[in-house]
């Protein structure tokens, strides 16, 4: 088969051309985020803005107010919070030596009482000082993590002066964005924005609201209980909210790990200090103060966590649960309102699924309509 040169030469200046796209979004992915970001954060502010300027106080005035108070309320907590977080973390990394021996001795204990798991569980010396050094430096790296969250500044001012345009000058990039979707899908569009604000706004408050509620009870738990630094790990507590599922399992990990090194009979008893938070949270907190249009499939959850995580590292994974609100959002609206079908017709067509069982007339009419609404 004769190959035409002409045709190769597209395909291989296609071939690089998407290469050299893909590697350049790659390059440019943590400033997508970073746009992301403050246009979540706009978002989440703007009920604020358009509500003093409902009151006669011009947007710019407004959306500086805002963002003072914002950046204000995180000052005076990283003033009351960084310094014993610092403490309680160099504390940790100079104890971690005593910590291991600790578990050593309370591990020969074990096993002399049971010699038939001595052969099993007894420890190599080299390994110990391994798993000793690689937590030090694991540890020393969270610190100097820390401190480089705290000298970003220069990412921070980015952020407010990024999200300051957007909130006093919204019009014009809502202008654009409606200048590209077809008219009849505009009024959805508009819909789906309003949705997703309003979502993150809920994200946001309900996240922090249940962090410090399940914090607090966890700090003053593993204080009574004298595990320590208990400061710290009820600041793991608050982060993992924002990492649904798999934030709360990682901030329990560390806290009963410390425990084991007090006492085991501690470590059972911290661990059921997690499940009892879990149980309050799932069965008290949720109901009362996260919106049912926040509340996402597991599975959906866990897939985005991983996939952003995976793409884009802690701050993709922290953008998950406002990327599945934004879709859901905008699923809603251009897919599930357009093709006609209800709720409750959604439902009974899961339910044939699950049930193995034929659809009823009714659903079987919905679906006709749609169909032929589709087709026309």
């Amino acid at each position: 088969m004769k190959i035409d040169l002409r045709d190769l030469v597209k395909l291989v200046v296609l071939t690089l051309g998407i290469l050299i796209g893909l590697h350049f979004v790659s390059q440019i992915a943590r400033v997508v985020l970073l746009f992301a970001l403050a246009i979540i954060l706009a978002m989440m502010l703007t009920a604020p803005v358009s509500w003093l300027e409902r009151r006669r106080v011009p947007r710019w005035v407004g959306a500086l107010l805002v963002i003072a108070a914002l950046v204000g309320v995180l000052a005076l907590l990283g003033l009351w919070l960084v310094p014993p977080l610092v403490e309680q973390t160099s504390a940790l990394i100079a104890k971690m030596p005593d910590y291991v021996r600790s578990a050593r001795a309370w591990l020969a204990e074990v096993t002399a009482r049971y010699p038939s798991l001595q052969q099993i569980v007894t420890p190599d010396e080299r390994a110990v000082r391994d798993i000793v050094s690689r937590a030090q430096r694991v540890l020393v790296q969270a610190g100097q993590f820390v401190l480089t969250l705290l000298g970003g500044l220069a990412a921070l001012v980015v952020l407010l002066v990024m999200t300051v345009f957007t909130l006093v000058h919204p019009r014009p990039l809502l202008r654009g964005l409606f200048g590209l979707v077809p008219v009849d899908q505009r009024l959805p569009v508009a819909r789906a924005l309003l949705v997703t604000a309003r979502q993150m706004r809920v994200w946001a408050w309900s996240s922090s609201l249940v962090g410090i509620v399940d914090g607090t009870i966890v700090w003053v738990g593993l204080s009574l209980m004298g595990v320590q630094p208990a400061l710290l790990l009820a600041a793991f507590v608050f982060v993992g909210e924002f990492f649904p599922y798999i934030g709360p399992i990682a901030a329990a990990v560390p806290a009963i790990a410390l425990a084991l090194v007090v006492k085991p009979i501690t470590a059972l008893w911290v661990l059921l200090l997690y499940l009892g938070v879990h149980q309050l949270e799932g069965s008290i907190l949720n109901p009362l103060i996260v919106s049912k249009q926040m509340r996402f499939h597991p599975l959906s959850v866990g897939f985005a966590l991983l996939a952003l995580g995976k793409l884009y590292g802690v701050l993709g994974a922290f953008l998950a649960i406002p990327a599945l609100a934004t879709l859901k959002a905008f699923y809603t609206e251009l897919i599930l309102k357009r093709r006609g079908l209800d709720e409750q017709e959604t439902e009974e067509c899961a339910d044939i699924v699950l049930e193995s069982r034929r659809p009823g007339p009714d659903v079987r009419d919905a679906v006709g309509e749609a169909e032929g609404a589709s087709r026309e």
